[in-house]
């Protein structure tokens, strides 16, 4: 099979304008709230390539011949460059990521569900809303937000719940850590990695995490009384710093910030042998034929597709290693 690879920069295929020019291509897909992002480094021996226009859309694909993947489109956001050898770096980042949706605005959310509040800044931002089903109902009486992007509120939002919240493709997504989603909206499977795959890699356990019991506090409405709010019971505590308004919502806040920490004691990166252009961060990867202990589902954190004179795919993924195991 022969790699392959197309670009094209606002409705144009530009492919052929870098085939004896491309030095390297590296896309890398995160997760949560940070950018998606795309690095081209091509050959500028003899300054003839234009510089790319601020904000021109980049739609890429990569594979074989007669195989390409879509991998996204991203927004040309910066042009570097080095003298001797003449070289010229382009850097994007995901289309979804640079719209209104990062614009700071101050208003207030009364007697509202997770479900009212994605459907409506989806709304806003021309997107569809996806969230989970065991989030849809979560109630909140009051919720502000004050001088504050629609996407730093979401992601507040979901870390209070365990959940991750941000624009793919046509979608405002808000799930629960491991049920994600792809750019269709539809549910990702559980991807399987074999040893014969992997060409390299590392790991490291850390035990139970750092924080072996979480408390978060919360107010009676109209009185001064405070009341505590306990995920696990061992040692050490983490105290949120947050005060919460009612009993389900600082419950919820703990016991998303003990999985938090409990899903950070096991992390792993694997470098594969090929491409894998179906990895998507935010999905699940089943890793079999490896040491016992490390083999079984772990939760992809940030992939990466490398092409240079090869194409190649590495991620990172972690997981409660003495929870989730198998």
């Amino acid at each position: 099979m022969h790699i392959a690879y197309q670009i094209i920069a606002d409705g144009t295929d530009v492919t052929g304008k870098f085939q004896d020019r491309l030095t390297s291509l590296t896309i890398i897909d995160e997760a949560g709230q940070k950018s998606d992002t795309v690095e081209i480094m091509i050959d500028d021996r003899d300054y003839l390539v234009e510089l790319p226009k601020t904000g021109a859309k980049l739609k890429i694909a990569l594979g074989f011949v007669g195989d390409l993947v879509e991998i996204g489109t991203y927004v040309v956001d910066e042009t570097s460059g080095e003298i001797a050898p003449n070289t010229m770096t382009i850097s994007a980042k995901a289309a979804d990521m640079l719209s209104g949706i990062r614009a700071r605005k101050t208003r207030s959310w009364r007697g509202v569900t997770i479900e009212d509040i994605v459907g409506k800044i989806a709304g806003e931002h021309g997107l569809k809303s996806l969230v989970s089903d065991s989030l849809q109902a979560h109630f909140f009486a009051y919720q502000a937000q004050t001088s504050e992007s629609d996407l730093n509120f979401l992601t507040r939002m979901a870390k209070g719940l365990g959940a991750v919240s941000k624009p793919a493709g046509e979608y405002l997504v808000f799930t629960k850590r491991g049920e994600g989603y792809a750019a269709d909206g539809s549910e990702l499977p559980v991807f399987v990695v074999h040893r014969t795959q992997m060409k390299g890699g590392s790991w490291k356990i850390t035990g139970r995490g750092k924080y072996g019991r979480v408390t978060a506090e919360w107010g009676e409405r109209g009185t001064a009384v405070i009341h505590k709010a306990t995920a696990g019971n061992k040692e050490p505590e983490l105290a949120l710093r947050h005060r919460y308004p009612t009993k389900v919502e600082a419950q919820s806040a703990a016991d998303a910030a003990l999985t938090h920490s409990r899903r950070a004691s096991g992390k792993i990166s694997i470098e594969l042998g090929g491409f894998r252009g179906d990895l998507l961060a935010e999905a699940k990867v089943d890793l079999q034929g490896i040491k016992p202990e490390l083999t079984g589902e772990w939760l992809i954190t940030r992939v990466q597709h490398r092409l240079t004179d090869t194409l190649t795919t590495s991620f990172d993924a972690e997981r409660d290693n003495e929870g989730d195991k198998g």
